[in-house]
Order: structure tokens, then sequence, then C-alpha cells
């Protein structure tokens, strides 16, 4: 609530502001550019915001500068904005400039905004246009303010009591929630029944290719690109030394591309090979190959056909053949018969 003091210097408010204007109004008489000034309301809370408009008519022949004003009006009201000046034309080759400045006020009282002044000249005079002089009551509606208590609601919360009727236009989303849920239930207890996972139901897994057919496939990439032919011995050795330890992993099941060549030579030691010379054959290609990466060692061309060549003899030599069934090997015995026979 407004305090008393308040309303009796609202009471009063216009009489001192026509008194002003009286006094200072005889200043624009003569002159042939004239200010004012007006606010949006005289009566603001405190904290709150209004604008604040200044009103220049002038001759469009001269030019009037415009005051400078940055933080404050006056000691008890600031300025939040400054709005860009707007120029109408007027009868009589007059210009009427706007310009307005958002302002606000957290001093209670009754505040006095001085008269501005425009300055400009005409001809070699120098001259003043000064605006009226306001008055902007400034009111607190609260009747205790403490700093102490800290933010405090304006108005406390309600409780509103929960009516079931208000959510029966849901009951088509409750429903389908449940639904679903009774769903996803059925589906986990029969997974945990079934013991299957959700990959094998849901997506049919492509069968893995053999390691010997992916070692094949990127020993022929390897053999059509010549990369030492062309210089890159590097580049060579680098992808046939990788082939052949992807392939140790698919075959073998141990980790060959983080293992050393000396690791993996006792490893595969420890396996039993067809042939002993593939023992032999595959650590000199992955001993050239790390020569060739790390120690800038440039084999001859006779090396490198070898290397190429014992990769192809290692990977034949050890791959997993299919394992055939009595009645898949009595086709295909049948199958060759019938192809002699026909010719």
């Amino acid at each position: 609530m407004v305090n008393n003091k308040y309303i009796s210097l609202l009471k009063t408010k216009k009489c001192l502001v026509l008194l002003l204007s009286l006094l200072c109004g005889f200043t624009a008489y003569g002159q042939s550019a004239s200010a004012s000034a007006s606010l949006d309301s005289s009566l603001m809370v405190i904290g709150g915001q209004m604008q604040l408009r200044f009103e220049l008519a002038q001759p469009s022949d001269i030019t009037v500068a415009f005051p400078f004003l940055s933080d404050t009006i006056s000691s008890k009201i600031e300025i939040v904005e400054s709005h860009p000046a707007d120029t109408t034309k007027l009868d009589g080759g007059r210009l009427s400039i706007t310009k307005a400045y958002t302002i606000t006020s957290f001093d209670s009282g009754l505040h006095y905004i001085p008269p501005i002044q425009f300055e400009y000249i005409e001809g070699e005079i120098m001259r003043k246009a000064e605006t009226q002089p306001l008055a902007l009551l400034v009111v607190n509606p609260f009747a205790e303010v403490n700093p102490e208590k800290g933010i405090f609601d304006l108005k406390p919360a309600y409780n509103l009591p929960l009516i079931f009727a208000e959510l029966l236009k849901y009951w088509k989303w409750v429903t389908l929630f449940f639904l679903l849920q009774a769903i996803a239930a059925m589906v986990i207890l029969f997974l945990q029944r079934e013991r299957k996972p959700l990959r094998e139901i849901f997506i049919k897994e492509k069968p893995k290719e053999p390691a010997h057919i992916i070692a094949l496939r990127e020993l022929d990439k390897i053999k059509q690109e010549k990369a030492w032919q062309s210089g890159r011995v590097k580049h060579f050795y680098s992808e046939l030394s990788d082939t052949l330890r992807k392939y140790l992993e698919g075959r073998y099941s141990f980790p060959a591309m983080e293992q050393t060549t000396g690791d993996i030579i006792s490893r595969v030691r420890r396996i039993e090979l067809p042939d002993a010379k593939l023992y032999d054959k595959l650590s000199k290609v992955l001993e050239t190959a790390d020569l060739a990466k790390f120690a800038k060692y440039e084999p001859l061309t006779d090396e490198n056909d070898f290397a190429l060549i014992s990769a192809y003899f290692f990977v034949n030599q050890t791959k997993e053949e299919p394992l055939v069934t009595p009645e898949e090997a009595a086709k295909e015995s049948l199958k060759k018969e019938e192809m002699e026979s026909a010719s």
C-alpha cells in the first residue's frame, strides 16, 4: 500500500509541474528551435521502467546538438536504454526530432528532472533550446522492506487437490502404456525361458568368412597393387605383415596384431603345422617386414617376390578345411561320376 506521504505529494505534483513550466517556458519564446520533454506517466513503482521522451522542433537548415546522456538523468533516476532518434518532416520546412530513453529508479520519493539543454547556431549566434522540468513520483508498494529476509513470493503457493475426473481424458494413453509394459515383460520372460539372445531372434547374422578366405583376398590385392615395384617397399611389407597377423588371429585365436614378431613365432612353434618349413617361412617374412618398416632396410626384388609367395604358401598350407558330412561327400562323389560319364 502506498504511504500517506506519497499520496499527498502526488496531489501537489501537478501544481509543481505547472509552476516549473511557466517559469522556464519564456526561454523558448522568440527562438527558431524549441524543445520539450514528457514521461509515460508521472507515477512509477520503485524498480519499474518507463520512457522519457525529448521532442525537438527546428528548421531543417540548422543543426541542433543533442546532449550526451549516458547513465543517469539525475542522482535518483538511471538510464536503462537509449533508443534511436526518430525524425519527422513538418510543414514550413521544419523538422520534429524525437528521442526516447528507458529510465528507472530505486529510490522512493518525488524526484526532480531538470531542464535539458539543446545547443545550436543560428546565423553567428549560439543559442540554446531548453526543455521544461518534470517531476516523477516513485512509490514503494511494500508496507515493510527488510533486506535480511531475502527474496520472497508476493503471494503464497496454492495446494490444489488431485481430482480423478481430470485424469479420465488420458485413459487411452495410460492403457496403452500399461499394455506396452505387459508385452515387454512377456517378451523378457519368454527369452529367459528359451535362453535366446535378442540378436539371434531379431537379427540374422551373416556367416563369418573363414580366415584363409579373407587372407587370400588381401594377398591378391597386394599382388595386384605391386607397391614394391613403385618404390613403396615399406607400404608393401606393412600390408603383408598385417594380413598374416590378422590371419593368425582368426585361424589360431591369439592376439597376433598386438604381439611382436618374436612372440608370434614362439606361439606358432607351439602349434602343430603340416610342414616344418612353414615356421621358417613365416619367421623370414615377418622379420624382413620389421627391417623394412623400422630399420629402412631395402630388400632385393627377389626377396619381395619370395615374401609374397611365402605368405600365399603359409595360408594355403594352414587353412582350416570345412568339415564334410557323409551325405555331402556322397553327393559330391555322385556328381563327379555323372560328370565323368557325360564326358
